[in-house]
């Protein structure tokens, strides 16, 4: 007999993400609503800042987010101790009156907080520091209090300098090892973690542009254009494989050696020697495995089991 589903959420979700005492919704106009280890909804969703959330990420029981509203031209970036309530921010026609840097407004309820000059395109952490990507400004690496570490250039390519937006980042990862950068056009730099040199670079050889990159170890799952994605170990793309559309999240298991891939209304799961998916009718943002029930973008969630998936 299936388990009782979560309730819906209020909001239509963007992303899940874990940490150490439950889950953060992520709601695309900038929604946080916190949800226990069995997705139990803590307190009402809230807005601290009033536009959507570029990226995020969580350092222990920090999570550092990063917002930008185009029309408006303003970016922010701030920080919030999660074991502490989120509080309700300001509404979007105050950022129209308050311009100027000395008036700036900053998340609500945010631990720091700063004005950023640039759009900021990637984020990523891995113990006590984190590293984000501002357009054609550079790289920047900071603790959690926010003290700076290391600064590089914004990384280039010469092979890909020719093409349109093939320089532009699209994701930063810290592994074990290595600070990486992915460029649009397959690009990879290697930076160390401590003092942010250089320490390789290569170009990637794919077929049309990067999206995304995903990680776990040495295993990574890079999407592509035109639905396409390709299993990549580190240094050698493994195999390629078609979908239905875009994908919205994935993530590694361990015990089957492949990826779960929230798609373009399917479930799919992919290793080097199987591949199973599931259609839906909705499009899902998240998928729990081992509960197997899916959130999707309607703010339902939904039983979903892949077929022979281990029980």
């Amino acid at each position: 007999m299936a388990s009782e589903l979560p309730a819906s959420l209020d909001f239509t979700p963007k992303q899940i993400i874990e940490w150490n005492e439950g889950f953060i919704a992520i709601g695309i106009d900038g929604e946080l609503q916190k949800l226990d280890s069995n997705y139990v909804q803590i307190n009402k969703p809230i807005n601290p800042f009033p536009t959507p959330i570029r990226n995020s990420t969580i350092i222990e029981s920090k999570m550092i987010v990063t917002w930008i509203d185009s029309e408006l031209m303003l970016a922010r970036m701030a920080s919030f101790d999660l074991t502490q309530d989120f509080i309700q921010g300001v509404e979007r026609s105050e950022l129209r009156v308050r311009r100027t840097l000395d008036r700036a407004i900053h998340p609500a309820g945010n631990i720091w907080s700063h004005v950023l000059d640039a759009e900021p395109l990637a984020i990523d952490s891995r113990n006590s520091s984190f590293t984000f990507v501002l357009w054609r400004k550079g790289i920047y690496n900071m603790t959690k209090d926010a003290h700076e570490k290391w600064r590089s250039e914004e990384p280039s390519w010469n092979k890909l300098s020719k093409y349109p937006r093939a320089e532009e980042t699209v994701n930063v990862i810290m592994n074990e090892d290595f600070v990486e950068i992915w460029s649009r056009g397959g690009g990879l730099n290697r930076y160390d973690h401590e003092n942010g040199n250089l320490i390789e670079q290569k170009i990637i050889e794919i077929d049309g542009f990067l999206l995304n990159v995903y990680h776990h170890c040495k295993n990574y799952l890079l999407q592509l254009n035109d639905g396409y994605i390709a299993l990549f170990d580190g240094e050698n793309i493994l195999l390629k494989a078609k979908l239905s559309g875009p994908i919205s999240d994935a993530y590694w298991s361990e015990n089957r050696q492949g990826w779960y891939i929230s798609g373009w209304r399917e479930i799919i799961f992919l290793s080097k020697n199987e591949y199973q998916r599931k259609e839906l009718v909705e499009l899902p943002v998240y998928y729990d495995h081992k509960r197997k029930i899916a959130l999707c973008n309607d703010s339902n969630w939904y039983h979903v089991q892949i077929k022979d998936e281990e029980e």
